[in-house]
């Protein structure tokens, strides 16, 4: 089936209204191709939903990192050393809040709220443990920019944080399974 686009003036940006199309996202070669390579990594396609959103909010979580990675270098003159664990901390706390009220709110978890946060900063601490050594490791070893290496040790540990959050800190109770 061919994706019409809507270029209607309300939507200027012509993205596809699937509902005018009688097409669904699952129809769509890209969610094929995505389900596809996430079933390679051992993600089940009933939580691509949740993978989606997981993925937006960890790029709103490398923006806030980014964001204050910046500032506090430029701006505020901290050595990377001292701000990277000061970004990398901000967007763990932004990221935990939008993932438990957006990507896992469905989820009938086993663990409190407070078990949730604790489980998810250590996750996260592990992932920006990871991001951090690789921050250091491509900028003071072999003199990758500083904002380039930031960013590669962010892509790393998302793929750690992903899959130990997703198994252990939003687990599913045993009975929903």
């Amino acid at each position: 089936m061919r994706v019409r686009w809507n270029l209607h003036p309300d939507n200027p940006l012509g993205t596809v209204d699937y509902k005018k199309t009688g097409m669904n996202l699952r129809e769509t070669k890209f969610y094929r191709w995505l389900t596809g390579l996430m079933l390679r990594f051992g993600v089940h396609t009933e939580k691509l939903e949740e993978f989606l959103k997981f993925a937006v909010v960890g790029g709103s979580g490398v923006i806030v990192n980014m964001g204050c990675f910046f500032i506090l270098t430029r701006y505020a003159s901290l050595n990377i050393e001292f701000a990277s664990p000061i970004a990398i901390e901000i967007s763990i706390l932004t990221n935990f809040f939008f993932n438990n009220i957006w990507t896992f709110r469905k989820r009938n978890t086993k663990v409190g709220l407070l078990s949730r946060i604790f489980r998810y900063h250590l996750v996260t601490g592990l992932a920006g443990l990871v991001n951090y050594g690789i921050l250091l490791l491509l900028a003071k070893v072999f003199g990758v920019h500083d904002l380039i290496a930031n960013l590669i040790g962010i892509l790393i540990g998302t793929f750690i944080n992903f899959f130990l959050n997703s198994l252990w800190t939003w687990r599913i109770k045993a009975e929903d399974l």
